[in-house]
C-alpha cells in the first residue's frame, strides 16, 4: 500500500493543484487529506471544491472544524474569510469530517489523539516549534499503537519511529508554510522554505517514507493574501518564514 499523504493546505489551490499533479505521477494506491482545508485568504471555496471532485479519504481539522460555526462572529482572521467565502454546504462538510481514519493499516489524525489541536510530533522551546521527545509522543499515542500514525497540524515535516516500531509522520503544510500562534502560549512554526509539501508512505515489509517539497507558484499565492489584506501570509508563502515584527 502506497499513500500520499497531504496536510494543512489552508486554501492555497495552486499550491494543492501542484501536489495533486505530482501525486498522480507516483503511483499511489490512496491519498488521505489530514485536514485544514480551507482557512485562509486565499482560495477557501474553490479548494474544497477541488478536495470534494477528487478521491481521498479526509479527516478533519482543527481550522475545518472552526468553521462549522454558525457565524463568524468571534472567529479569528483567517477562519472569518473562509466562513464568508465558502457557502453553508461546503462549511457543513467540513465540519462534518471525521476525527480520525484508518486508512490501509495507518492511524490518521490531524493533531493527536488527544485533540486536533495538540501537537503530536512538536513541543515548544523559545517561542519555536522543535521536534517532541519520543516518550512524551508516547505518552499521547498511548499504549496501543499501530503500525503507522499520520498527523498534521504542526505544518512540520517530520520523522519518528519509536521504539516498539511504530512509524510517525507528519507530511509538513501544503499551502501554508509558517505561521505565528498564540495556543497554548506564543510560538512559531517556520518551514524555512516556500514550498508545498507532502509525503509518501509505502506500507509492505518495512514502512518507507518519502517526503516532497514541490515548488510551485508562490508569488501568485502571496499576491492573492496581499490583495485580501493578509501581508503576513504573504510574507510566509513568498519565504516559509514568519513576518518580523
Amino acid at each position: 500500500m502506497r499513500l500520499g499523504v497531504i496536510a494543512d493546505i489552508h486554501g492555497n489551490l495552486p499550491a494543492l493543484e501542484a501536489v495533486l499533479a505530482r501525486l498522480s505521477r507516483l503511483s499511489v494506491d490512496r491519498v488521505v487529506n489530514l485536514g485544514d482545508c480551507a482557512s485562509g485568504p486565499l482560495w477557501p471555496a474553490e479548494t474544497v471544491r477541488l478536495l470534494r471532485a477528487t478521491p481521498m479519504s479526509h479527516v478533519r481539522g482543527n481550522h475545518d472544524r472552526a468553521l462549522g460555526a454558525a457565524s463568524p462572529d468571534g472567529l479569528g482572521a483567517s477562519d472569518s474569510f473562509a466562513w464568508r467565502d465558502l457557502d453553508a454546504d461546503a462549511r457543513d462538510w467540513l465540519a462534518g469530517l471525521p476525527f480520525e481514519l484508518e486508512v490501509g493499516g495507518a492511524r490518521c489524525l490531524h493533531a493527536s489523539p488527544k485533540d486536533d489541536d495538540t501537537y503530536l510530533l512538536d513541543a515548544i522551546e523559545g517561542g519555536r516549534l522543535v521536534a517532541a521527545a519520543p516518550g512524551a509522543v508516547e505518552t499521547l499515542l498511548g499504549p496501543t499503537r499501530p503500525a503507522v500514525v499520520l498527523c498534521g497540524h504542526s505544518h512540520q515535516p517530520r520523522l519518528l519511529r519509536l521504539d516498539d516500531g511504530t512509524v510517525v509522520v507528519n507530511p509538513g503544510s501544503v499551502g501554508n508554510p509558517a505561521y505565528n500562534a498564540d495556543e497554548p502560549c506564543i510560538h512559531v512554526s517556520e518551514s524555512g522554505a516556500p514550498h508545498a509539501r507532502f509525503a509518501v508512505v509505502t506500507m509492505a515489509d518495512f514502512v518507507e517514507i518519502e517526503h516532497h517539497a514541490v515548488a510551485y507558484d508562490w508569488e501568485h499565492a502571496a499576491r492573492r493574501a496581499e490583495g485580501n489584506g493578509r501581508a503576513d501570509w504573504a510574507h510566509a508563502l513568498r519565504t516559509g518564514r514568519v513576518l518580523p515584527t
